[in-house]
This record gives structure tokens, C-alpha cells and sequence, in this order.
């Protein structure tokens, strides 16, 4: 009877499990090319099935690390809350993944994923993905290209300066820019270093820093979203402050080349973020002042 109880129970969540082998493989599943034997063994052992029911939301926006997911069947939306609705960011079908954040990252969720129709996933185990991401460097480098798109195309969606441009030209800046990830007490830059570029916050903390090092003074936190570098000194070719990672960050990084990518894609851009920029820079003057007299 209690068997009974307990499939009735899974049935009506919306979510079935069944325990799944050998069915993680290239053919199925791209990304896994070139994995050899024993890591398919490995992430095939710790996978599951899981029958999914429409419109069950697998992950949440501000979720801590879940397992990795393959998509064998149905489809998934991505979606994040966007002025005060929750907006779709991109579809997910048979072949694909998702997770990918927390299993490199070990942050929380960016993006809800929710089932648009009754699916089908596998579902591997957080600890044998890593076991095997360490043994294989490609595949590592595969799932990294997959969640940097990923992650720079939901901050674009909501990103004031960005949210209002096509889908095409969305796309074609989420596969071009850089991402730079920093770890806790990582510098980003210095003082009196030579500014080359800007940087926005993808996710993570900055604490922003003036003074020398015996007297530093932390003059604001920045979160996501917020501009780096934009305070400059000498004629604008040397940062003005002092950044450095006050936990896990993600940075984007917006260079020359960037910036004349983002002009490419739509020119009525870089108006809005030099105009972020100006207000951040007005922002940091004025803490600045406060500082210099006390």
C-alpha cells in the first residue's frame, strides 16, 4: 500500500522518477561527444528519470545549486522576472541541458526553467558532474561556452541599456562578448592602473576602494548590473579606484572590441550605457567628496 501511496503522490506533484542507465550518450545528447567510456559510466550510474508535468518549474530564480539536466524529451522555457513579470528568454528542447550555473558555479539561479508541455529529463547527480568535469577538460569547456551565452543573454534581457533590441542582435552579442570570473579577495583592478576597459556585473559583489593600502577606505558595494571602471583619473587612462571581488563574481567585460561589437548589433546601445556610466561616475564623485572631507 505504500508503494501505491507514493507513486499516486509523485503522479500528482508532477514529477515521476525512475532510475535510467546508458541513455546519457553523443547521439542523444552532442555536448557529450568525444566523453570517453568510463565518464559516461559515471554520470549514466547517478542519472534518473524524471517524467515532468506542464508548467512544473524545475528551477527558481535565486535557487542554490541543483543536479544537471538532459532534456530527452518535451520542451522547457527559460524565464526571469522582467518590470514586474515573469518573461521568457529562450526554449530548451530534446538534446539540451540545463543547470549548467550551478554545476560550474555553485551559485544560485539567474532564471526560473519551467516545463512548456509534459517532458522528460535525466537528471545527473551534482557530484559525479563535477567528478567528471574534472577528468574532462573538453567537455568542461563545451558546458562553459553554453552557460556564458546563457548567462550574458538573460543579463542582456533585462538589462535597461540592453532590454529594448531584437532577438537577433541579442543573440549575436550573448555568443561574441567575454566573461571574466573572479573568485573572493580576487583584484580587478587597481588605482593608477591603466584603464583598458570597462566592466558590468553579472552576478557577485564589489567592494569599491580608495586610499592606499594601509589606509584603504571601502566607499560603496556594486551588485549586479552595476558599472566598474568607469572613474578615471590622468585623462581618463587610469582607473580611479581600486576593485576587488567581495565573493564569486561575473564580469563582463566591455573592451574597445566590445563596445564596437555592441554598436554593430544596434547603435542606440552605447548612448544608454554611457549614460549609466555617467551616473555611477557622478554617484562615485560625490562619495569621493565626502570621504576627501571628513
Amino acid at each position: 500500500m505504500s508503494k501505491i501511496n507514493d507513486e499516486g503522490f509523485l503522479e500528482l506533484s508532477g514529477v515521476n522518477h525512475n532510475v535510467m542507465h546508458d541513455e546519457l550518450n553523443a547521439e542523444k545528447f552532442p555536448i557529450l561527444q568525444g566523453l570517453s567510456p568510463l565518464s559516461l559510466r559515471v554520470i549514466n550510474q547517478s542519472a534518473r528519470v524524471m517524467k515532468i508535468g506542464e508548467g512544473v518549474e524545475m528551477m527558481h530564480a535565486g535557487d542554490t545549486p541543483h543536479d544537471l539536466y538532459f532534456i530527452s524529451k518535451g520542451l522547457f522555457r527559460v524565464a526571469r522576472l522582467h518590470d514586474g513579470q515573469m518573461q521568457n528568454i529562450a526554449e530548451l528542447g530534446v538534446g539540451q541541458l540545463f543547470g549548467e550555473y550551478g554545476a560550474l558555479r555553485g551559485k544560485t539561479r539567474f532564471a526560473s526553467v519551467y516545463a512548456a508541455e509534459p517532458s522528460t529529463v535525466i537528471r545527473v547527480d551534482l557530484n559525479a558532474v563535477q567528478q567528471v568535469l574534472e577528468a574532462d577538460d573538453e567537455l568542461k569547456q563545451r558546458i562553459y561556452a553554453l552557460m556564458q551565452a546563457r548567462l550574458l543573454k538573460s543579463f542582456i534581457f533585462g538589462h535597461d541599456a540592453f532590454g529594448h533590441i531584437s532577438d537577433a542582435s541579442r543573440d549575436i552579442i550573448a555568443e561574441s562578448l567575454k566573461i571574466r570570473e573572479a573568485k573572493r579577495d580576487d583584484i580587478i583592478f587597481q588605482a593608477g592602473d591603466a584603464a583598458t576597459c570597462f566592466y558590468i556585473i553579472l552576478s557577485g559583489e564589489a567592494e569599491i576602494c580608495v586610499g592606499d593600502e594601509k589606509n584603504q577606505v571601502i566607499l560603496e558595494i556594486r551588485r549586479d548590473n552595476e558599472v566598474l571602471g568607469e572613474a578615471r583619473a590622468e585623462n581618463g587612462t587610469k582607473y580611479a579606484y581600486t576593485v576587488r571581488a567581495a565573493n564569486s563574481l561575473d564580469l563582463l567585460v566591455l573592451d574597445k572590441a566590445a563596445m564596437n561589437l555592441i554598436h554593430r548589433a544596434d547603435p542606440s546601445v552605447m548612448p544608454k550605457l554611457n549614460q549609466l556610466m555617467s551616473e555611477e561616475m557622478r554617484q562615485f564623485s560625490v562619495k569621493m567628496k565626502a570621504v576627501l572631507t571628513k
